[in-house]
C-alpha cells in the first residue's frame, strides 16, 4: 500500500483593511500609477521652486561687497537716528546691522571694527542723549564710514547660502514633509514594527509634527531678509577698473538648473524662442544659461514663471478642495445622519446651490470680493461642496442601518463616537474619488478665471494668467501659450486617470479574485 501523503495546510491570507485592498487594486492599473507618478513630480518640482528656478546662486565662495554696502548704509542711517534722539527705530536693529557688517570682516580689521561697534552700542542705549554725547555718536560714524569703506579694507571670503533667504518657513515644513514621505519606505516599516502601541498615530505624528516643527525652527533661524544683490554682475578676478564697485567677488558658485528669477525682466530679450540664448550673454557670465521655454514679452522665463506658475495652480487645487470637502462631509454627515427635519433642511440648501452654475456664480462672486489668490481658493471652495455633500448623506443613509453602528448604538456610544470612529472612515473611499476629480475641476477653474482676467493678478504668476498672457502675442511667439496649455492639459488629465482608477477599486464589484 502506497503511504498516505501529508495533508498540506494552506495558510489563510494575511486579512488587509479597506485602505490596503483599495490601494492593492489600485497598483494593477499602469495608466493611474503613471498619472500618479506624473503629479507627484509635478507637485514636487513645484515645491523645490526656489532650488530649480532662481537668479541666486545657490552656494558661492566669495566676497559680497554689494551686501556690505547695503548693511553700512543701513547702519550709518540707524547711527544718526540715534544720534538725533530719534526713538522710531529699535536698538535690536542696529545691533542686528553692527553684528551683520563684523561678519564680512577678519583679521585685525575685524578686531578695529568690534571696539568701534562697542563704543556705538554703549552710546546707543543711553537714549536721550546729551549734546556731548550726540557729537561723539555722530564722530563714531564719521569714523566708521571713513575707515571701513570697501575701498580701504579687504573683506572676508566665505560661503554663502542666497537661495536660503528665498526658502520661507511654510516652505521649508513642505519640502520636510515631502522628504519624509519620499524616504518613508526606508523608515516607515521600522518604526511600526518598534511602535507597538497606536502605530498608525504614531506614524501620522511624525509625518505632520516633524514638518510642522521644522518650519518653526527654521523661521526662527533664517530671519526674512530683502536682498538687493545683482549676482548676475559679478565677476571671478578684480582689475584696476573696478576695485570694489561689482557687485560679488566669487571664487566659485553653483547656480539652479534654471537661473532666472520669477519677475527678472529684459526687454531686449522680450519673445526669444525656445533654447535661444540672452542678447548681453558673454564668456564672463558662464551662469547665464538658455532660455529652455523662451521668453515673454517683458523678457522674463517662461520656464521660471512656469516652475512657479505650478505652485499656484496646484495649491489652488488642494486648498479649494480642501475646503469644500470639509464643508461638505460635515454637512452631508449631519444630513445622513439626524435624518428629519436636519436631512429635509439641508437638502433644500444644496438644491438652492445647485440651481445656480458653478462657474458663473464664482464670476459674480469674484466680481464683487476682487480677485487674489486666497479669494480664488475660498470662492471654488464655497461653491464646490454640494455634491460631496450629498455623496457623504448617501453613504451616511447606507451604513447608518449596519450592524456595527447599531452594536455602537447599543453600547451607549455618542452621536460624535459612531460618526467619527466608525461611519465616516467607512464612507471615505467614494469622497476621495470625488475629491480627485474636484482638485482638476479647481484647477481648470482657477485657469479659465486666470485667462478671463478675474483669476490671479499680475506678478504671481499661474498656468492660466501665463495662458492670458500669450494671446496678445499668439503670432509671434506662440510657444506662449503651448507650454502652459500643455501643463493644464498633463495634469488635469492625470488627476482624471487617478480618480477613475480610485474609483474602480474601491469598488469591491470591480476588484479582480484572488
Amino acid at each position: 500500500m502506497n503511504a498516505a501523503k501529508p495533508e498540506t495546510r494552506t495558510q489563510p491570507p494575511k486579512r488587509q483593511n479597506q485602505w490596503a485592498l483599495i490601494w492593492r487594486e489600485f497598483r494593477k492599473r499602469k495608466l493611474a500609477m503613471l498619472a500618479l507618478m506624473v503629479i507627484f513630480t509635478l507637485v514636487t518640482i513645484s515645491i523645490f521652486a526656489p532650488i530649480i528656478a532662481n537668479n541666486r546662486p545657490l552656494v558661492y565662495h566669495g566676497v559680497n561687497y554689494s551686501d556690505y554696502r547695503e548693511g553700512m548704509r543701513t547702519t550709518l542711517a540707524l547711527t544718526k537716528a540715534f544720534a538725533s534722539n530719534d526713538r522710531t527705530h529699535e536698538f535690536a536693529a542696529l545691533e542686528r546691522q553692527l553684528s551683520y557688517l563684523s561678519e564680512h570682516l577678519e583679521g585685525e580689521t575685524a578686531v578695529a571694527f568690534a571696539k568701534l561697534a562697542e563704543n556705538i552700542r554703549a552710546l546707543a542705549k543711553a537714549l536721550p542723549l546729551e549734546p556731548s554725547q550726540q557729537k561723539e555718536l555722530m564722530t563714531l560714524r564719521t569714523q566708521l564710514r571713513r575707515d571701513f569703506d570697501t575701498r580701504k579694507i579687504s573683506l572676508r571670503h566665505r560661503t554663502v547660502y542666497p537661495v536660503v533667504h528665498s526658502i520661507h518657513a511654510f516652505n521649508f515644513t513642505l519640502i520636510v514633509a515631502l522628504l519624509i514621505f519620499i524616504l518613508f519606505p526606508a523608515w516607515g516599516r521600522v518604526w511600526q514594527k518598534r511602535s507597538t502601541a497606536h502605530p498608525a498615530r504614531n506614524l501620522l505624528l511624525i509625518m505632520v509634527g516633524l514638518p510642522l516643527l521644522a518650519g518653526f525652527f527654521w523661521y526662527l533661524a533664517i530671519p526674512e531678509k530683502v536682498d538687493r544683490t545683482d549676482y548676475k554682475s559679478a565677476v571671478f578676478t578684480l582689475d584696476d577698473t573696478n576695485p570694489r564697485e561689482i557687485s560679488v567677488l566669487y571664487d566659485s558658485c553653483l547656480w539652479p538648473l534654471v537661473p532666472f528669477g520669477l519677475d527678472e525682466s529684459n526687454l531686449a530679450d522680450k519673445e526669444l524662442e525656445p533654447g535661444a540664448y540672452s542678447t548681453n550673454t558673454s564668456p564672463d557670465l558662464p551662469w547665464v544659461g538658455p532660455h529652455h521655454m523662451g521668453t515673454d514679452g517683458i523678457g522674463r522665463d517662461v520656464c521660471a514663471r512656469m516652475i512657479w506658475g505650478g505652485r499656484i495652480s496646484l495649491s489652488v487645487g488642494l486648498v479649494a478642495v480642501s475646503i469644500y470637502l470639509t464643508i461638505g462631509i460635515l454637512v452631508g454627515s449631519m444630513a445622513g445622519f439626524f435624518r428629519g427635519g436636519v436631512d429635509l433642511v439641508v437638502s433644500r440648501i444644496i438644491e438652492i446651490v445647485i440651481c445656480f452654475p458653478s462657474f458663473f456664480l464664482i464670476l459674480t462672486i469674484v466680481a464683487f470680493i476682487g480677485s487674489g489668490i486666497f479669494n480664488i481658493m475660498v470662492v471654488i471652495g464655497l461653491t464646490g461642496w454640494t455634491g460631496v455633500a450629498r455623496l457623504v448623506r448617501g453613504e451616511f443613509l447606507r451604513l447608518a442601518d449596519q450592524e456595527f453602528v447599531l452594536a455602537g448604538r447599543a453600547l451607549g456610544y455618542s452621536s460624535l463616537r459612531i460618526i467619527l470612529r466608525h461611519i465616516l472612515p467607512n464612507a471615505m473611499a467614494p469622497v476621495l474619488v470625488s475629491a480627485t476629480f474636484g482638485i482638476a475641476g479647481a484647477i481648470l477653474t482657477e485657469s479659465a478665471l486666470s485667462f478671463l482676467g478675474f483669476g490671479i493678478q499680475v506678478p504671481t504668476p499661474s498656468w492660466g494668467g501665463i495662458l492670458s498672457s500669450g494671446r496678445e502675442s499668439l503670432i509671434r511667439a506662440p510657444f506662449l501659450i503651448l507650454f502652459p496649455g500643455i501643463a493644464i492639459f498633463i495634469t488635469i488629465t492625470a488627476y482624471n486617470l487617478v480618480g477613475e482608477a480610485l474609483r474602480d477599486a474601491s469598488d469591491p464589484r470591480l476588484r479582480g479574485q484572488d
